[in-house]
């Protein structure tokens, strides 16, 4: 298991919290987009979505069988672009997050991301347990999707995505200080966590980019936002043509057990 930076930097001082700071490092799945391989922008020289429907990626057209009904905005009737999707196989296990090893999660939304945040009607999370390979059963033409007044318009962009198993501790969201600590290292302890703050703000590793599981990074807004949603963090997606957005969507463990994703929040943050 690779170390986080702030475990490999850690200062002799806190030598005595290291095993303690190791046995509570809690594994997520880091998102790694790839250079842009598209547009779908066609007034500007958009080249479309080199991708196929099976891939894991961010934007372009998503894997949709004919004989499923098309996720539509509730206000405006118009058909959500993809946002991402995942072909779940290409994810790693990690404990403590049940997350699908097989079928297809596909994030869609309608326009604008701080009007649809919290408002169930302007986005959609799908689950396609089963995939099928024939190309006679999915959607291929996708020429229905606006441009204007959609997703599109502002993130056009298609990448590819990977997914690896990475580890942190979360000391934003999980202050050592709360932990379960033995009474002569509790004052250590509070030090660590002021260390650790302003380690991860100079070393700018506080932003772990795009995510499944694990925890919320800190952002404007984010401590209210985690107070509040259901469930967990599912997905933390920080989009690649804009860095200052994140899309975090969160689930209760007994619905991502359940594979019941229609009751998925969405919270949008710009910083």
């Amino acid at each position: 298991m690779d170390a986080p930076p702030f475990l490999r930097d850690l200062p002799a001082q806190f030598e005595p919290l290291r095993s303690l700071l190791a046995a509570n490092l809690v594994p997520y799945i880091k998102i790694q987009a790839g250079t842009e391989v598209g547009s779908l922008d066609w007034l500007n020289g958009g080249t479309g979505d080199p991708l196929t429907v099976w891939q894991s990626k961010i934007g372009g057209n998503p894997y949709f069988p004919k004989d499923r009904e098309y996720p539509t905005e509730s206000d405006t009737g118009k058909a959500m672009p993809l946002l991402l999707q995942i072909n779940c196989a290409d994810v790693p296990p990690i404990a403590g997050f049940d997350f699908p090893q097989q079928g297809m999660l596909q994030f869609y939304l309608g326009f604008e991301p701080a009007e649809a945040s919290g408002t169930s009607g302007k986005y959609r999370v799908l689950y396609f347990p089963e995939l099928s390979t024939d190309v006679q059963d999915l959607i291929t033409d996708f020429s229905f999707l606006e441009i204007d007044n959609t997703i599109q318009e502002l993130y056009p962009e298609v990448y590819s995505i990977t997914f690896a198993v990475s580890h942190d501790l979360f000391g934003e969201s999980r202050p050592v200080e709360a932990m379960d600590l033995p009474e002569e290292l509790q004052e250590l302890g509070a030090v660590f966590d002021e260390w650790l703050g302003d380690y991860l703000h100079e070393t700018e590793t506080r932003i772990r980019g795009s995510k499944l599981g694990g925890y919320v990074d800190l952002h404007s807004d984010t401590d209210e936002i985690a107070e509040s949603a259901n469930g967990r963090l599912l997905l933390e997606l920080v989009h690649p043509s804009c860095c200052d957005d994140s899309f975090l969507f969160f689930i209760p463990d007994d619905q991502l057990r359940d594979r019941d994703f229609s009751q998925v929040e969405f919270y949008f943050v710009c910083d």
